[in-house]
């Protein structure tokens, strides 16, 4: 099953911000941008850079069509993934569940990633999403 991914019109703005900023320093500095420096000019977190930038790629689908080699059909990448049935389910539900985070708000994403990824206990998302949004306020 494929589909399109939607972005958001927000997401799309930031982007599209980024990539002037990035081409106006360039331009000026002849050097990239920093990270840091973004998020000075365009008061977002990282956070929120790395998700527009990443939002920007390609999809690669796992059903994409390689070329064809020799006799053979075309060959999807998934067909290229070990046949051991229970690895293709999880690479799937990865690949879902990465895809279910990222439909998220930053502050959801935020909490996901600490509790589940970063195994913190409840009390210290529940302080670290705190003193980030302290922080953030004061920016």
């Amino acid at each position: 099953m494929t589909g399109i991914i939607k972005v958001s019109r927000s997401v799309k703005e930031l982007n599209m911000k980024i990539a002037k900023l990035e081409e106006e320093h360039l331009r000026k500095t002849g050097q990239n941008i920093t990270i840091k420096e973004l998020e000075e000019k365009l008061g977002v977190d990282k956070e929120e850079i790395a998700f527009a930038q990443e939002a920007k790629n390609p999809v690669e689908s796992i059903y994409k069509e390689e070329g064809k080699t020799g006799n053979e059909n075309n060959i999807q990448l998934i067909n290229k993934i070990p046949a051991n049935e229970n690895e293709e389910n999880n690479i799937i539900n990865k690949l879902t569940i990465n895809q279910l985070i990222e439909d998220l708000n930053a502050k959801e994403r935020q909490i996901i990633v600490l509790r589940f990824y970063k195994n913190k206990t409840q009390t210290e998302v529940r302080k670290n999403t705190s003193e980030y949004h302290k922080y953030k306020c004061l920016e």
